[in-house]
Formats: structure tokens, sequence, C-alpha cells
């Protein structure tokens, strides 16, 4: 009987993670031009007091990587991304009782020679979870959830999972 306890225990402290994605397509982008359009500049226009000093790198980074893989066309696009939420999980309370990263966001698809906007999103990620895994799993939220975001915009733009 005792080890069944230790082995649920065990589990538990084991356990994963899941990915939560919301928002709303405010504007979508056609799908004639999006077959044609890549990404060129990634501009944050806004980020919390909360993120680090390496945020913009990071999040520049992350989101190149992901959105390379999925806009491929010759016709590139500017991305204006306003976070107005990035929360990192604690690492105690993930392992413990579980907890997320989260992040929420505007995201904007811009034709850069005329400024006029072609697709306007918000968008909504969390992953949380608990247990170790989870803990060790979240615990680079700002990159983990710059490359969310990134994804999220593949799935709803370009209809593609980087």
């Amino acid at each position: 009987m005792k080890w069944i306890l230790a082995a649920s225990l065990a589990a538990l402290g084991l356990a994963g993670c899941v990915s939560y994605s919301s928002g709303d397509v405010i504007l979508p982008l056609p799908q004639a031009r999006a077959a044609t359009a890549s990404i060129g500049d990634i501009v944050l226009t806004g980020a919390p007091a909360t993120v680090s000093a390496d945020f913009p790198a990071i999040f520049q980074r992350e989101v190149r990587e992901q959105m390379d893989k999925c806009a491929r066309g010759g016709q590139p696009l500017r991305m204006e991304v306003r976070i107005i939420e990035l929360t990192g999980s604690n690492a105690a309370m993930a392992y413990l009782v579980g907890d997320s990263n989260v992040i929420r966001a505007q995201v904007a698809l811009v034709e850069p020679g005329t400024g006029e906007k072609v697709a306007d999103y918000d968008v909504s990620r969390s992953v949380g979870g608990g247990g170790l895994i989870a803990a060790v799993a979240m615990a680079e939220a700002e990159e983990q959830m710059s490359a969310a975001l990134a994804t999220d915009v593949c799935e709803r733009a370009f209809g593609q999972r980087p």
C-alpha cells in the first residue's frame, strides 16, 4: 500500500504542461495575401514594465524564428505587437499546485509601403501545469510566450503551425 502512495506522489511530482489559446480575429489576413506574404520588420510597440531588459532581443529572436517557418512569401509585411500582459509562472507554485505563463497582446500586420493595416489579432495564450516537468518547462517564460504568440499568429494569419 505504501508503494502505491509513493508511486502516486512521484507521478504527481512529474506532471506536465497544457497550452491554452484564445483571442479574437479583428481583421483576418486575406488568403491570397497570406500566400504571398512574409514578415519583414517586427516592431514591439509596447510591453509591460515587468519584462526583463533583454526582452526586446528575446522577443525579436523567438518571433522571427517562428514567423520564418510559416510566412515564406516574397512580399514582406510589418508585424506590430503591443504586449498587454506577460507573466511568468512561479517555479515553486508550478511544482506544488500548478501555475502558468501568460501572454496577451495585440498584433497588427501592416503593409510597409502604405501603412495600411491588413490584419489585426488579439492574442491570448497561456501555458500551465504542475509538477517538476512543468516547473522546468515553464522556466523561461519570455522565450516560451514570445514563441507562443508567434505560433498563434502563424495559425491565424497563415493557416500553418510552425
